[in-house]
């Protein structure tokens, strides 16, 4: 045994609370003996020890007490009931609470030594459970924060599970990680994991995506086509900017949930579907049910399991991590070197409002690496800046502006130049297709076949 670990005790005999300490001691042990529970739960908020040995009759709160409050705010943290002779009612009573076991007065050294060597074995086992299981979550999931620490720890206890989990965090939180993660600490890790974005599929398309459909259930469907409920059979379906869906599929969807069973278009036969559910927000769904715009019946639904992800600006500390995991990743996928991050940059990233959260981190990341001479990060000219980061607002027109120019082209070049078509296959109103052709200033006639 090291002296690496540490051993909580609490025992208000002082001259017990010695002896202890001096066995322990001997034996390659780190003990510290307070002679309170108050005193030890001051210990445990500034180092958590390997283990906790605590007498049960003590001044004010007593170690049963000082028990129910560990298991609460530590749960995997052993935790050894010292008892006077005759309390052997109040031993068992502690191990039903959560002890480890106890020992009774006065006490065999041998006997608490080879306890200790035994509780503090568990300990160790446990932390590297933890240890295995975060590595399972994903690299994604970056961070020694308190919030991340939690999150990690919900996934951890709902992965295993089939619950429906709603993912919740602003825009580049990293939504798709969680759901991801939840899916490879899950038994249905071995199984697809299918992602589509709500937001993305014209609505009039997304129902043949998700439930798919017959041949000849629509103009164009010259062929049966599997969706993506029947894709992800076995494994896990996470449906993002699920405050998108059209209220028109809202129903068909919790029948979904309900009933475990698809009905493609053009079909009238339902088709069983074995799968775990994850969708995730960035609107609160909330008011959304108030407006009259989601089905209070499907929030509840999908709402069994809220994970919230903390934005990026509530975890400042947690930059450097993510900074260094992002170079190196994108230095490697470029074929650049790297050799360090400049302590000044890491203080800059600090202080960035991080709007678009970790996806607009990233992005940085991948343009100091990219024009990065040496090897060495550092926080970028006045000219790279804006070009790193450029206004919001300006940035958000340029990527949306840049979007429709190439989708009406497909749009448009798919349907031969024929504005009925692009609307039917677009879900876009003549009015709507009519302003942005005008707007991006393209001519039909150029698409005609």
């Amino acid at each position: 045994m090291t002296r690496t670990v540490s051993i909580l005790v609490a025992e208000d005999d002082e001259a017990a609370g010695y002896v202890i300490n001096l066995n322990l001691s001997r034996e390659g042990f780190t003990p510290t003996v307070v002679t309170h529970a108050a005193d030890a739960l001051r210990a445990l908020e500034e180092k958590v020890p390997d283990l906790l040995l605590t007498d049960y009759r003590m001044p004010g709160m007593s170690g049963l007490e000082l028990l129910e409050e560990v298991r609460r705010a530590y749960p995997n943290l052993p935790v050894v009931m010292m008892t006077g002779h005759g309390d052997e009612r109040l031993a068992v009573e502690s191990m039903r609470q959560g002890a480890f076991t106890y020992l009774a007065k006065p006490l065999d050294y041998d006997e608490l030594v080879l306890v200790c060597r035994r509780a503090a074995e568990m300990h160790r086992l446990r932390r590297r459970l933890d240890q295995a299981r975060n590595l399972q979550l994903g690299q994604g999931l970056i961070g020694d924060s308190v919030a991340m620490k939690r999150l990690r720890r919900l996934i951890a206890e709902v992965a295993p599970t089939d619950v429906t989990v709603l993912v919740r965090g602003e825009t580049g939180t990293g939504k798709e990680v969680v759901a991801q993660a939840i899916h490879s600490a899950s038994p249905r890790s071995a199984k697809p994991f299918v992602a589509i974005n709500c937001s993305a599929i014209p609505d009039t398309l997304l129902e043949s995506e998700l439930f798919g459909h017959e041949r000849g259930a629509f103009t164009g469907a010259d062929r049966r086509r599997p969706g993506r409920f029947q894709a992800a059979s076995g494994g896990t379906l996470f449906l993002d900017e699920i405050g998108d869906l059209p209220t028109a599929l809202q129903p068909k969807l919790l029948r979904v949930l309900e009933d475990h069973a698809v009905t493609p278009l053009g079909s009238d036969s339902p088709v069983d579907v074995n799968v775990r559910m994850v969708a995730a927000t960035n609107q609160p769904l909330e008011a959304l049910v108030e407006d009259g715009r989601f089905r209070q019946d499907l929030f509840y639904r999908l709402n069994v399991v809220p994970l919230v992800i903390p934005p990026l600006r509530e975890r400042v500390d947690d930059i450097p991590r993510l900074a260094s995991s992002f170079a190196g990743r994108i230095a490697s996928r470029h074929s650049k070197s790297l050799r360090d991050l400049d302590h000044a940059l890491l203080d800059w990233l600090r202080v960035q409002p991080w709007d678009g959260n970790v996806r607009e981190l990233e992005n940085i990341i991948e343009r100091l690496v990219i024009f990065s001479t040496d090897g060495v990060l550092r926080i970028p000219d006045e000219g790279m800046d804006s070009a790193i980061l450029p206004p919001y607002h300006k940035e958000k027109v340029r990527v949306t502006d840049e979007f429709e120019l190439q989708y009406l082209k497909t749009a448009l070049r798919i349907s031969r130049g024929r504005l009925a078509e692009v609307c039917k296959r677009t879900g876009l109103s003549s009015r709507q297709l009519y302003n942005l052709i005008k707007k991006h200033e393209l001519n039909k006639e150029d698409y005609f076949a």
